[in-house]
C-alpha cells in the first residue's frame, strides 16, 4: 500500500468515505506528524496509530498501512461488529436477570403456598394427636373408675361383714358377763357357737386391683406411630416440582401430575391458580414431563402409578443428562427407558419403538429397577403380568420419569405399605430401653438366662410343694396326737367343730385364691 500514489488511494476511498459518511480523504489534514510537520494521512494497523507518508515510508515500512479514511472506515465496522456482540451478551444478562427476577417472585408465591401446605399438615397430625391423646387419658380414667368401683364394691362387703362381726363379738360377751348358774348360758351355747364359726370364713382376695400402667405407657410413641401410619401414608417416589414442563400442575402432597383444562373450562376457583414459572436450568421445555426428586444409582426401587383413564402417557426412567431444553427422540440412545400409550396403542420406546400387543388396559403399572441387575421391568399391578423389561448397564444415576398430556387426566403416585423390622441395634431412652436382637451371642445369652430362670422356678415349685406336703403332714400329725379327757368336754365338741370348719375352709380358700382374669 506503500506503493500506492496518493491520488490512487484517495480516489479508491472516496466512494466508501461517501457511503460511511465521512468526508473525502484530505491530504492537508489539520493534525500534523510532530517529527515531519506534515499531515497524518496513513494509518498504521499493527501500531493503531496515525502516521504521515514519511512515517509510513521509512520507520513502519515493514508494517501494515492503510489511508487513514479507509483504516476508519474498517475499525468502525470492526467496532460495529463488536458493539452487536456486546448487544447479544446484554440481551443474555437481560435474559438471566429476568429469570432471577421471575425465579424470585414464584419463590415467595411458593414459600406462601407451602407454609400454608405445611401448616395444614401439622394441623392435621395436631389433631391426631390430640384425639390420640384424649382417648388414651379416657381409657386411663374408665380404668381408674373401674378399679376404683371395685375397691368400694370390696370395701362395702368387708364393712358389713365387720359389722357383723362386731355384733357378734358384742352378743358373745354380753353372754360372758351374764349372771345366774349357767343353765341358761348352757342351753344357747349350741346356738352361739353355731353362729360364732359361721363368721370365720376368710375374706377374698380382690383380684389386680392395680392400675395397669404397662397397657397405657408401654412403647406408647411406637404405638401411636403405628396409628399414625394410616393418616400419613408413604410415597416411595416424590416428584420434583423444579424440572416439571410449564404446563404440568403437581398435586399439593408431590405424588400426581396433571395437565389443567382451558381457562374456559375451569371452575372459578382454579382461575387464580396459574403463575409463570422461571425457566430454570432443571425443567422441561417444551415437553410435559416431571422427574422424582432423588435419583438410583444402586439397589433395587419400586413405585406404582395409576394412570386411569389418561389417554396419552410416559413412564419409566431417565438419566440425569438427558436433554432439558431441546427436543429429543424418547428411546435409550437419548437416556430414557420407557413404555408408552399414545393413541390406544402401547409401545416400548426401544430403538425403534416395539408395539405391545398381548397388552390389556392399564389402570395401574408396576416399575421395578434393578440398578445392580441392569434391568428395568413394568407389570399390570391389576394382575401381575409382565409387560415389559430393559436390559441396560446404568452407567450414571436414572431418576424415575413421568410424562403427560391428556387435558383433564393424569398421573399418580401410590402409596406403599411400611413394614418395620426389629434388628441387633437398640436405642437407648432416657430411663430404661429393651432390645431384641438377632446376634447369635446375646440369643446364647437369652436362652442361658432362660434356662437359669426355669431352673430357679422349678426349683421354687418343688420347694413349695415340699414345704406344703411338710405342713399338711405336720397337721395331720399334730392332729392325731391330740387327746381329750370326759373333764374337757365342752374343749372335745369345740375341737370337733373346729376341725370340720376348717376342713371346708381349705377347700373355700383353695377356690378363693385362684386369680381371676380381669
Amino acid at each position: 500500500m506503500s506503493a500506492m500514489t496518493d491520488q490512487a488511494l484517495v480516489s479508491e476511498t472516496s466512494q466508501a468515505s461517501e457511503a460511511e459518511g465521512l468526508a473525502p480523504p484530505s491530504l492537508n489534514s489539520p493534525e500534523q506528524c510532530e517529527e515531519h510537520e506534515e499531515s497524518l494521512s496513513m494509518f498504521c494497523l499493527d501500531d493503531l496509530q496515525p502516521l504521515c507518508k514519511q512515517c509510513a515510508a521509512v520507520s513502519h515500512a515493514e508494517h501494515r498501512v492503510y489511508i487513514l479514511t479507509e483504516a476508519a472506515i474498517d475499525c468502525k465496522a470492526e467496532l460495529r461488529s463488536s458493539v452487536n456482540g456486546l448487544n447479544e451478551k446484554m440481551s443474555h444478562f437481560e435474559k438471566v436477570t429476568q429469570t432471577c427476577e421471575l425465579a424470585s417472585k414464584y419463590n415467595q408465591t411458593e414459600v406462601k403456598r407451602t407454609e400454608q401446605l405445611i401448616k395444614r399438615e401439622f394441623e392435621e397430625l395436631h389433631e391426631f394427636l390430640q384425639q390420640e391423646e384424649a382417648a388414651r387419658l379416657f381409657a386411663l380414667r374408665e380404668e381408674q373408675e373401674e378399679k376404683k368401683r371395685d375397691a368400694d364394691e370390696c370395701t362395702d362387703r368387708m364393712n358389713q361383714v365387720i359389722k357383723s362381726l362386731e355384733d357378734k363379738i358384742q352378743l358373745i360377751e354380753e353372754e360372758l358377763d351374764s349372771d345366774g348358774d349357767g343353765v341358761q348360758f348352757l342351753q344357747r351355747y349350741e346356738d352361739t357357737m353355731s353362729s360364732l364359726w359361721l363368721g370365720h370364713r376368710k375374706p377374698k382376695k380382690m383380684s389386680r386391683p392395680l392400675i395397669d400402667v404397662a397397657k397405657h405407657l408401654g412403647n406408647l410413641g411406637y404405638a401411636v406411630w403405628e396409628k399414625m401410619r394410616n393418616i400419613a401414608p408413604y410415597t416411595p417416589v416424590m416428584l420434583d416440582p423444579r424440572t416439571a414442563g410449564q404446563f404440568l400442575r403437581v398435586s399439593p402432597g408431590l405424588n400426581s401430575i396433571q395437565i389443567p383444562p382451558a381457562p374456559s373450562q375451569r371452575p372459578e376457583e382454579d382461575m387464580g391458580e396459574d403463575w409463570p414459572v422461571p425457566a430454570n436450568p432443571e425443567r422441561f421445555h417444551p415437553y410435559s414431563c416431571i422427574l422424582a426428586r432423588d435419583g438410583f444409582n444402586t439397589g433395587i426401587h419400586c413405585w406404582d402409578i395409576e394412570v386411569g383413564d389418561a389417554n396419552n402417557w410416559t413412564l419409566g426412567v431417565a438419566a440425569q443428562s438427558v436433554s432439558r431444553k431441546t427436543e429429543f427422540e424418547a428411546c435409550p440412545e437419548a437416556g430414557i427407558w420407557c413404555i408408552r400409550l399414545r393413541d390406544g396403542e402401547y409401545r416400548a420406546l426401544t430403538t425403534p419403538a416395539e408395539i405391545l400387543n398381548n397388552t390389556q388396559q392399564l389402570n395401574r403399572v408396576h416399575v421395578r429397577l434393578d440398578c445392580d441387575g441392569g434391568m428395568l421391568e413394568f407389570r399390570n399391578a391389576d394382575t401381575d403380568t409382565h409387560i415389559f423389561t430393559f436390559q441396560q448397564c446404568f452407567t450414571e444415576t436414572v431418576y424415575p420419569y413421568f410424562e403427560s398430556i391428556s387435558a383433564g387426566g393424569g398421573l399418580a403416585l401410590l402409596p406403599q405399605r411400611v413394614t418395620v423390622s426389629v434388628g441387633a441395634d437398640y436405642i437407648p431412652a432416657d430411663d430404661a430401653f429393651i432390645t431384641t436382637s438377632t446376634n447369635s451371642q446375646r440369643d446364647t445369652g437369652c436362652a442361658t438366662e432362660e434356662k437359669k430362670s426355669a431352673v430357679c422356678s422349678v426349683k421354687e415349685t418343688t420347694a413349695k410343694k415340699e414345704k406344703t406336703s411338710k405342713n399338711k403332714a405336720a397337721a395331720k400329725k399334730q392332729t392325731s396326737k391330740i387327746k381329750f379327757t370326759a373333764r374337757y368336754h365342752v374343749s372335745l365338741n369345740k375341737a370337733r367343730y373346729n376341725e370340720c370348719q376348717t376342713q371346708k375352709q381349705s377347700q373355700t380358700d383353695h377356690v378363693d385364691d385362684i386369680p381371676k382374669v380381669p
